[in-house]
């Protein structure tokens, strides 16, 4: 496979950003100088090439080794890229399907990469299974158990922290908050409850946790986790905010075309059933608020993002004036105007 233009749909901001330009040849270019000169071998052809927020090239080398570099805008934090790479070599270490870091942040072009082992055993797989949304539940108890010495390191922010910057600057440029507020008042009320509710509750010890646990990012084999991927959203919270946050989005795979991308509410609440025991014991009354405070702060900024897509035809025009009601939206729209109120008072439990 080569670099080409084809390889995106429109104009792909990221790589301008980061390469100086949008041609794919002399992005390849820039890629095959880059790994010549800090891994020792040209690149021999491309196994894949994604983009969101890091702009992602899985390639094989000349020697034959096969590697994934991802490379970041120039804002990116240094010691949060660092931090994560330390705690997947950890957990690498201990054998959990981590790809293990090769390079750590070094300029590319007017931006930064990190390059990692190509690591692709095993397949994708549906969560609304209840056998593989309890071994996504058990892996991010894994990540959290055999990651939690690593909450000191320097880089790895808070979740709030991160959650909080994602309203005022969408993961994503196509999502348009400032213009599609109309309508959205009830999602902003909601995420505000559950923002004081963490912030009242959510004072237990931090452990280091993946705060976009999906099973987009995950591969299975022989019906065990055999690849953990996306380890930029490496976080550090209580326990509790994991396991609510990863309850609101676990079955979704946005790189496939299919309508039940969200879990139901019966489904966020087994996988947190699930989470539980997976980790060897209950929550206590304080830790299940914790975990739903945390299901609604997350599920409030999917269903703003939504709202937005709604409004603006996933950002390809402007906004229309009227959205339409939020109990027949679908997806996180219609699962949060059901349910967040009932999950914030612990009507559910």
């Amino acid at each position: 496979m080569a670099l080409t233009s084809a390889t995106w749909g429109g104009e792909p901001l990221l790589e301008r950003d980061v390469f100086g330009t949008v041609d794919a040849g002399r992005i390849a270019a820039i890629v095959d100088d880059f790994c010549h000169e800090h891994l020792g071998a040209r690149v021999a052809g491309y196994e894949f090439f994604a983009t969101s927020i890091g702009s992602v090239h899985g390639l094989r080398l000349e020697d034959d080794r096969r590697v994934v570099l991802k490379a970041h805008r120039q804002w990116v934090s240094i010691d949060h890229l660092a931090a994560v790479q330390q705690v997947q070599t950890r957990l690498a270490d201990s054998g959990f399907p981590a790809p293990r870091p090769l390079l750590g942040p070094t300029s590319l072009g007017h931006g930064v990469a990190v390059v990692e082992t190509l690591l692709d055993r095993g397949t994708r797989a549906d969560a609304h299974d209840p056998v593989v949304r309890r071994t996504v539940a058990a892996g991010l108890a894994r990540l959290i158990k055999q990651s939690t010495p690593l909450t000191r390191l320097p880089g790895l922010a808070g979740w709030r922290a991160g959650h909080d910057r994602l309203w005022r600057e969408p993961h994503d440029a196509r999502f348009d908050f400032a213009n599609t507020s109309e309508g959205a008042e009830w999602i902003h009320r909601l995420a505000a409850d559950a923002s004081h509710r963490l912030d009242e509750h959510a004072t237990g010890p931090p452990v280091v946790g993946h705060s976009d646990w999906r099973v987009e990012h995950l591969r299975f084999d022989r019906g065990e986790l055999s690849v953990a991927y996306d380890w930029d959203s490496l976080a550090v919270a209580p326990e509790p905010v994991f396991a609510g946050a990863a309850a609101h989005a676990f079955t979704a795979d946005w790189t496939i075309d299919r309508a039940d991308q969200v879990p139901d509410l019966a489904e966020s609440l087994a996988f947190l059933t699930d989470y539980q025991v997976a980790r060897g014991g209950p929550f206590d009354d304080a830790q299940r608020r914790v975990a739903s405070a945390a299901l609604v702060a997350t599920l409030a900024y999917a269903a703003r993002c939504q709202h937005s897509d709604l409004l603006t035809d996933s950002g390809t025009r402007a906004p229309r004036a009227t959205p339409p009601p939020p109990h027949s939206a679908g997806g996180f729209v219609e699962l949060l105007a059901r349910h967040g109120e009932q999950l914030l008072t612990g009507a559910t439990s």
